[in-house]
């Protein structure tokens, strides 16, 4: 009885341990500086066994002038923690759609593409309600692999 018990122990460990897979947490993250205009900011994504899970982007407009403070705008969203957004697959891009956008006769969503590189569109995304008066989201932020440099699309003047 006591080899059974020992063994029962030891056979329960093992398949426990298999089945409490961890999960394989990736974050990817850059930072950009514009010179015209005075734009800088960061974006990060946190994927989870390769499904987006969290994004953040932070961008940064400088009045250029001293002692005039810039404006920010800012995205931070969550999978699990967000409730003002909606998430959803659409193919193999992870669509984040704002539950209650500033327009609501206009759409309000991010696109987010992973791949060697996380793609951010934000073409289709609001800059009221998250940006502070005379900043605006960029049109795309593109994270690289090898290089803590994003790549930024402003939107046209």
């Amino acid at each position: 009885m006591k080899h059974f018990t020992i063994l029962t122990v030891l056979l329960a460990m093992t398949a426990s341990t298999g089945l409490a897979r961890a999960e394989q947490l990736e974050t990817r993250s850059c930072e950009f500086k514009v010179k015209s205009p005075r734009v800088s900011g960061e974006a990060s994504v946190t994927l989870a066994d390769g499904k987006v899970t969290k994004i953040a982007v932070d961008v940064f407009y400088s009045s250029g002038e001293r002692g005039r403070p810039g404006y920010t705008c800012t995205i931070d969203s969550s999978r699990t923690d967000d409730q003002e957004s909606k998430w959803s697959e659409d193919g193999d891009a992870t669509v984040i759609t704002n539950a209650s956008p500033f327009n609501a006769n206009e759409p309000d969503r991010v696109k987010i593409t992973v791949g060697k590189f996380v793609s951010i569109d934000l073409a289709e995304t609001q800059s009221l309600g998250r940006c502070g008066v005379g900043a605006e989201l960029p049109r795309a932020i593109v994270i690289p692999t090898k290089t803590k440099t994003c790549r930024v699309w402003l939107r046209e003047p």
